[in-house]
């Protein structure tokens, strides 16, 4: 797969990233949220280097990160039970009318 270069802006500074072709658009908008992670933690904090700013924002998403994979876990935990529960009652019901059960 080909790779591009492209610019992008995170707090005032210029970095030119590589990409594969296809993914700008993925690219660009991880950036902009970054972006807006930074510039969030930058006023909401009395942070100012920007090494900190971003250690911050690192850790950040990474607990949003961890939050939304536990939360998945959960969601599919719960499908599976009611997936069993189905199944549960789809063979109860199977069973109750074959032929020759009173």
């Amino acid at each position: 797969m080909s790779q591009r270069t492209m610019d992008i802006n995170l707090m005032e500074r210029h970095y030119k990233v590589n990409c594969p072709a296809g993914q700008e658009v993925a690219l660009q908008q991880a950036a902009d949220k970054l972006n807006h992670k930074l510039a969030h933690i930058k006023n909401a904090t009395r942070l100012s280097h920007p090494e900190q700013i971003a250690v911050m924002a690192a850790l950040n998403l990474c607990h949003e990160s961890a939050q939304l994979e536990l939360a998945q876990k959960q969601r599919i935990q719960e499908l599976e039970e009611k997936i069993k529960l189905l199944q549960e009652t789809l063979e109860q019901v199977t069973a109750e009318q074959r032929p020759g059960r009173k």
